[in-house]
């Protein structure tokens, strides 16, 4: 499902950042793997994500090039240390 679509306040899972995947959207935290939810939806259909604890706003174009999946029944990826 693509972000743009996630219910408003739900948790999930990053799964493909699309053309959304620049070094600047990895730098914020857009990467797969990472768990966002979606704080509030804006006028123009722009997004704001709460990633750890951040507040990122996103536009139509990029929110709907990132795939998400649900976080229930879905393991966590491991750290690497």
């Amino acid at each position: 499902m693509k972000l743009s679509a996630w219910p408003l306040h739900d948790s999930a899972r990053i799964v493909s950042t699309g053309s959304a995947g620049s070094l600047r959207a990895r730098e914020l935290g857009l990467r797969p793997g990472a768990v966002v939810r979606i704080t509030q939806r804006t006028l123009f259909g722009g997004t704001v994500l709460d990633i750890s604890g951040s507040r990122i706003a996103l536009d139509r174009a990029t929110a709907a090039a990132i795939s998400v999946e649900p976080t229930t029944g879905v393991p966590l990826p491991r750290s690497h240390k």
